[in-house]
């Protein structure tokens, strides 16, 4: 199987760019039946992935500025009213996810489950907001590519910019598995359209989902002792 190594910057860097997402419910539904399940020894070795990144694609860009931060459907929305980022601004009024489920630390495949489903949901509410501070505690801290590629998004809206799209969703494909009772893979789908980034003096750059062939992600995870942790992800092969 031929994977590459997937993360938020180097897919910027590449223009096959990667976003995250909330799991659907079919998701949950299919980790509910090993719910109490805990972690149990096996003898293989885990699999390896390919350390190498590959670049698909270019976004495209504009060079001329096309409009400075405002509010996003031209006003200010009311309190409460969410309305998502467009050309005029910035999501307004995004909900605070409410995950984690309780459970999400427990060192078996519900709470292997809510981890993600957290780290996704907080993940995607960085992306419209700036703010990806409880999105970096379901990250492992040895996946610096990632924690840096929030940094940089969060360096966006500090100088003005903001993020157009980019709020994903994913389908489970089967459930989790390991090879050797402490790394755990869960495989999805990502559906998705589009990505923009809005510069502070409103030039732009563009991601589109045009090779649906590779929105297949292998994630990683490991428990360390307290919570899971995501180690990285991967586009794997259908």
């Amino acid at each position: 199987m031929d994977s590459t190594i997937f993360n938020r910057r180097t897919l910027l860097g590449s223009g096959a760019l990667v976003g995250l997402g909330a799991l659907l419910a079919a998701c949950g539904q299919q980790a509910n039946s090993e719910a109490a399940a805990t972690v149990s020894a096996a003898p293989s070795e885990t699999a390896s992935a390919s350390a190498s990144a590959a670049a698909s694609g270019s976004p495209s860009a504009s060079a001329t500025p096309s409009t400075v931060r405002g509010y996003s459907g031209g006003s200010k929305a009311p309190d409460g009213e969410y309305r998502k980022a467009d050309k005029y601004g910035p999501a307004q009024n995004v909900p605070k996810p409410t995950a984690p489920e309780d459970g999400y630390r427990e060192k078996s495949l519900e709470g292997l489950r809510k981890t993600l489903d957290a780290w996704i949901q907080w993940a995607n509410y960085g992306t419209e907001t700036g703010d990806f501070t409880k999105a970096r505690q379901f990250m492992s801290p040895s996946y610096e590519n990632e924690l840096k590629a929030y940094e940089d998004i969060e360096d966006l809206y500090a100088s003005g910019g903001w993020v157009i799209g980019g709020v994903d969703h994913f389908i489970a494909d089967g459930n989790p598995w390991s090879e050797d009772g402490e790394t755990y893979f869960w495989k999805a789908y990502r559906e998705w359209d589009y990505e923009t980034y809005v510069e502070s003096d409103g030039s732009w750059r563009r991601w589109e989902n045009k090779d649906k062939t590779k929105n297949t992600f292998k994630f990683e995870l490991k428990h360390n002792g307290q919570q899971w942790e995501i180690m990285r992800y991967e586009s794997v092969e259908d």
